[in-house]
């Protein structure tokens, strides 16, 4: 249990780090006005787009009642990582809370700012900033998320083909 929580304490810090480079009133998530194109062929369930309108890319997985949603910032300083899910886990719209992630037994903690209501499909859920490179290499190799939010209702996200489709991300980004 001390383990766990000199972890926790150890993630929250280096999470934090990324939050503070990047601002929270701006939400990396693609705007409905974007203009989204697809890069390439699926990769392994994962699909990649070209955001034409901010000049970025974003990798796109959806799993039962589930989706995770993977790019970088505007300035590509900084990585987020959205989670969503259709299942009510009481977020508000706009609000801030803490997050946990476990990735194959390691967990990271981090702040998710909600993004409930203002999503197609039903979906609630928030992004995570991240500038960590052991986060981003245990999201690139592992094959399960749990999502903890700190509301209610833990949820798994299968990240069957990370790898791949991060490998096809970054070459999106350099065109």
């Amino acid at each position: 249990m001390r383990n766990s929580m000199t972890l926790i304490v150890v993630m929250s810090v280096a999470l934090s780090s990324a939050t503070a480079a990047y601002a929270q009133t701006e939400n990396p998530l693609p705007k409905a006005s974007d203009v989204l194109v697809r890069y390439g062929d699926d990769v392994e369930g994962w699909t990649i787009y070209a955001n034409q309108t901010r000049g970025d890319c974003l990798l796109v997985r959806q799993d039962g009642p589930s989706a995770v949603q993977m790019g970088v910032t505007a300035n590509k300083d900084v990585g987020y990582l959205g989670v969503f899910t259709k299942v009510d886990i009481g977020l508000q719209n706009g609000t801030k809370s803490d997050i946990f992630v476990s990735l194959d037994g390691h967990l990271y903690k981090g702040v998710v700012t909600s993004s409930s209501g203002e999503l197609k499909g039903g979906y609630e859920g928030g992004y995570i900033l991240t500038d960590d490179p052991k986060f981003k290499r245990d999201v690139a190799k592992k094959y399960k998320m749990i999502v903890f939010p700190k509301t209610k209702g833990a949820f798994v996200v299968d990240l069957k083909g990370t790898f791949k489709a991060m490998a096809v991300g970054r070459k999106c980004l350099k065109h």
